[in-house]
């Protein structure tokens, strides 16, 4: 997915990613009933989702700074730790752009791609959550009634949003 073109329209980079961060808590609370339930707990990530799109998609473009720059945004919304969403969207680009060049881009190595990063950041909150006794979960706990759904949950989302966003880096790369 790596593009030698430049880049148009870079402006909507930011423009998305707040919508996605703005999506997430909405959708949160238009489902909290279906999303939170003693057997589960789905979390919509819509924000990561198109982080990681936009990494793969964008790869010139200053997503690491975005990440932390968003990642305090989300941290004052959702979390109640700052700082904790920003360094682990920020290490979740990190290491995207670290294994990037050593792939060849498609749809399910973007997919497998966003898995990781999906598991990634749910295990990082995860442990910091329960170094500091935020959370009583224990790690299989953790495992199969969050990690699990909200991958699933997330994984769905990614199969919806991925062509629509890969038709809108082509266009962002028209001139």
């Amino acid at each position: 997915m790596s593009q030698n073109r430049s880049l148009n329209h870079a402006y909507l980079i930011p423009i998305f990613l707040f919508l996605a961060l703005i999506l997430d808590g909405v959708l949160m609370n238009l489902f909290a009933g279906q999303f939170i339930t003693a057997n589960y707990i789905l979390t919509p990530r819509l924000f990561l989702l198109v982080l990681v799109l936009f990494t793969l998609l964008f790869p010139k473009q200053p997503l690491f700074l975005y990440a932390l720059l968003f990642g305090v945004i989300y941290d004052s919304y959702y979390a109640g730790i700052i700082g904790l969403y920003a360094a682990g969207f920020a290490l979740v680009i990190y290491l995207l752009k670290k294994v990037q060049n050593y792939l060849n881009p498609s749809v399910f190595i973007s997919l497998l791609l966003f898995v990781f990063s999906q598991s990634f950041l749910e295990s990082f909150i995860f442990a910091c959550y329960n170094m500091l006794g935020y959370t009583q979960l224990t790690f299989e706990n953790f495992v199969s009634l969050r990690l699990g759904p909200t991958l699933l949950l997330n994984v769905l989302f990614f199969i919806a949003v991925y062509y629509p966003f890969y038709k809108l880096s082509q266009w962002m790369y028209e001139r």
